[in-house]
C-alpha cells in the first residue's frame, strides 16, 4: 500500500472514530438532559397535582371537623350511638336524626360537595344532598366500604377512600371519593363522611393527552387515581408494587405530607425517543458533513506532504555508481524533507567512500596474499634441511634429534598454514606439548610442565598460537630473575555456559607497572575496536594483540584476565560454540 493511501486511510480512520466517540457520547448526553428536563416538568406537574389535592381534601376535612366541634349534632350523635332502639327511646332518637340532618343541611351545601353523610353500624344513614336517592334510613351496611376498619384503626382521624360508585344510592350510582372519620367515644360506631364527585379528580389529573399519565396511590400501594387502566391498557398492580420508571417511560413522584399520597406522573418513553430521533438525525447529518470536509482536507494535505518524497524517490531511481557524488535535489515545503534530503546526500557521500576503501582494500589483499605465496618459500627450504638432519640422527642412532626434529617439523607445519586464523582448543594443545617438549630438551630438569583439559573444550575454537604464545611469554620474561624449577600448568574447563583455559606460572607475575600498563592499553584496544569499528593486524606475538584478536573473534563476550597468584596468570575464554 502506497505511503499516501495508508496515511488517507490512517486520518480517515482517526476521524471516523473520532466522530463516532463523540458522537456517541454526544447522544447520551442529549438523550440524559432529556430524560431530565422531561423528569423535572413531570416533577413540578406532580407536585402541582398534589397541592391541587391537599386543596380538595382540607375543605373535606374542615367540615368533619366543624360538624364534630357543634354541641348539638355532637349531642344528637351520642343519642343515636348510645340510646337503645326501643318504643320508649323512639322519640329522642328521631328528634336526634331531625337536628343531625338539620346541621348536615345548614353547614353543607351540594355546590361544595356531592353530600355529608352521617351512618352508623346500627344501619343509620343520613344525608346532606335530599335531592339524591338515598338508601332507607335503617338500611346502612358499613361492609359496602372495605376501608371502614382503617377509619376504626385511625381513631378519629380523617382517611381517604378511594373512587367508587356511591354505596348510599338506590339508583345509578355516580363514582365519589370521600374521607370518612369515626366518631370517638360510642358503643356503636358512627362515621362522618364527606363525598365529592369524580370528575374533580378528574379535572385535576387528566391533562387530554396521551403522553402522559397520571397515578395516584397511597403509602400502602393502594390506587387512589389511575389513568394506566384507560390509556395504554396497562396494569396498576404491577405499577404499585414498584412506582417509577416503567420500561423506557419517564417517572416523577411527589409525596404529600397532608394526605399521605404519592402523585406519579408518567410521560411516554415514545416522546422522548422521537425528539431525541430527530436530535439525532441532524447530529448524523453534521457528522458526515464533518467527515466530509475532513476527508477533502487529509487528501490535499496528504498529497503536499508526499509530493517532497515522490520527488525523491525520483532523483534516488536515477543515482548510479557513476553519478553517485552528484546527490539528490529538489526544493522541499518542510524543513524535515530538507533534512532527508541532506541526509541521503551524506549517505551517497559515505557510501561512496565506503567504496573506494573497498577497492583499496582488496588490492593490499591481493598484494598480501601474493607476499605470503612468497613467504611459503622459507618454511619449505626448513622442512628439508630439518628431514636431511633428522636421517643423520637414524644413521647415528640418536633418536632424540629425530624427535626433536619431528617436533620443530610439526610445529612449523601448523604455524605456517594460512588458510585459517583460529583452531580447535585440540589442536593448540597439540601444538603446545610439542613446543614444551621443545622447550624441556633445552632446560632439562629446570623446566616442569602439565596440561590439564577436559573433552568439554577440546573443540572450542581459538586464534591459532595463543597458548604456545602464553607459554613462550612465561618462559621469556616470567623466570628472568629466578634460577629455581620453572613450572608451567595449563587448565581448561567448562562453567555456567562458557569456556576458559589458564595459563600459569612459578615466575616472577606482573610487576604493578606492568600490570597497569598492559590493563591501560586494552582498554584503549578495546575503545577502538567497539567504537571506532577498527580492525587491527593479526600478527605479532605480545599479549595486547592477542587481547586484539580474542575481541574481534569473540566480541563482548570474550574473557582474558592477567593477574598474580604466586606468578602470572592469565585466562582466556569465551562463550561455548558447541
Amino acid at each position: 500500500m502506497r505511503f499516501r493511501t495508508r496515511l488517507i486511510c490512517a486520518y480517515s480512520i482517526l476521524v471516523s472514530a473520532l466522530i463516532i466517540i463523540l458522537g456517541f457520547f454526544f447522544a447520551r448526553y442529549s438523550l440524559g438532559n432529556l430524560k431530565r428536563s422531561a423528569y423535572q416538568e413531570m416533577y413540578i406537574l406532580a407536585e402541582n397535582m398534589s397541592h391541587q389535592l391537599d386543596e380538595i381534601i382540607r375543605p373535606m376535612a374542615f367540615i368533619t371537623e366543624f360538624l364534630l366541634s357543634d354541641s348539638k349534632t355532637l349531642s344528637a350523635i351520642t343519642t343515636l350511638a348510645r340510646a337503645e332502639r326501643t318504643a320508649q327511646t323512639a322519640p329522642y332518637i328521631t328528634q336526634a336524626k331531625r337536628d343531625l340532618q338539620a346541621a348536615l343541611t345548614t353547614y353543607c351545601t351540594d355546590v361544595n360537595f356531592h353530600r355529608v353523610n352521617f351512618f352508623s353500624a346500627e344501619g343509620d344513614i343520613l344525608s346532606s344532598n335530599v335531592r339524591i336517592h338515598t338508601i332507607r334510613d335503617g338500611a346502612a351496611d358499613t361492609s359496602l366500604i372495605p376501608e371502614i376498619p382503617r377509619a376504626d384503626a385511625a381513631l378519629g382521624k380523617p382517611v381517604i377512600l378511594s373512587p367508587r360508585p356511591d354505596p348510599w344510592t338506590y339508583v345509578r350510582a355516580e363514582p365519589v371519593f370521600s374521607i370518612v372519620r369515626l366518631i370517638m367515644g360510642n358503643t356503636v360506631p358512627c362515621y362522618i363522611e364527606v363525598q365529592k364527585t369524580y370528575r374533580i379528580l378528574d379535572a385535576v389529573y387528566n391533562l387530554r393527552s396521551d403522553a402522559i399519565r397520571v397515578v395516584v396511590t397511597d403509602k400502602n400501594g393502594g390506587i387512589f387515581y389511575s389513568q394506566l387502566d384507560r390509556n395504554g391498557g396497562r396494569s396498576p398492580p404491577g405499577f404499585r408494587d414498584s412506582p417509577g420508571r416503567a420500561g423506557k417511560d419517564i417517572t416523577a413522584s411527589y409525596y404529600s405530607s397532608y394526605t399521605g399520597m404519592y402523585t406519579f406522573v408518567i410521560q411516554n418513553g415514545a416522546v422522548i425517543e422521537k425528539t431525541f430521533a430527530y436530535s439525532a438525525g441532524m447530529t448524523l447529518v453534521s457528522a458526515v458533513l464533518v467527515f466530509l470536509v475532513s476527508f477533502a482536507f487529509i487528501y490535499i494535505l496528504s498529497v503536499r506532504i508526499t509530493s517532497p518524497i515522490r520527488r525523491l524517490i525520483e532523483n534516488m531511481e536515477r543515482v548510479t555508481l557513476d553519478n553517485m557524488d552528484l546527490g539528490v535535489s529538489f526544493e522541499p515545503a518542510h524543513d524535515e524533507f530538507e533534512r532527508l534530503r541532506q541526509s541521503y546526500n551524506h549517505f551517497l557521500k559515505r557510501l561512496n567512500r565506503a567504496i573506494q576503501q573497498e577497492k583499496e582494500m582488496s588490492l593490499l589483499h591481493l598484494q598480501a596474499e601474493f607476499d605470503t605465496l612468497q613467504a611459503q618459500v622459507n618454511p619449505h627450504f626448513i622442512y628439508n634441511v630439518l628431514n636431511v638432519i633428522s636421517h643423520r640422527g637414524v644413521i647415528n642412532g640418536d633418536e632424540t634429534i629425530c624427535e626433536i626434529c619431528e617436533k620443530l617439523a610439526s610445529m612449523l607445519r601448523y604455524s605456517a598454514g594460512i588458510s585459517r586464523r583460529t583452531a580447535a582448543v585440540r589442536e593448540e594443545l597439540e601444538h603446545l606439548r610439542h613446543y614444551l617438549y621443545l622447550l624441556k630438551t633445552r632446560y632439562q630438569n629446570k623446566l616442569e610442565y602439565a596440561i590439564d583439559a577436559g573433552n568439554s573444550v577440546m573443540d572450542q575454537m581459538i586464534p591459532k598460537a595463543v597458548l604456545q604464545q602464553l607459554a613462550e611469554n612465561s618462559v621469556a620474561h616470567g623466570f628472568r630473575n629466578t634460577l629455581g624449577i620453572m613450572t608451567i600448568s595449563v587448565r581448561g574447563w567448562t562453567s555456567g555456559g562458557c569456556w576458559y583455559i589458564e595459563v600459569r606460572d612459578n615466575g616472577q607475575g606482573f610487576t604493578d607497572g606492568e600490570k597497569a600498563v598492559l590493563e591501560r592499553k586494552m582498554e584503549e584496544i578495546r575503545k577502538r575496536i567497539f567504537e571506532e569499528n577498527l580492525s587491527l593486524d593479526m600478527g605479532g606475538m605480545g599479549l595486547i594483540n592477542m587481547y586484539a584478536r580474542f575481541l574481534i573473534l569473540f566480541g563482548e563476550g570474550a574473557v582474558f584476565r592477567i593477574a598474580n597468584d604466586g606468578g602470572a596468570v592469565v585466562t582466556i575464554g569465551a562463550s561455548c560454540t558447541k
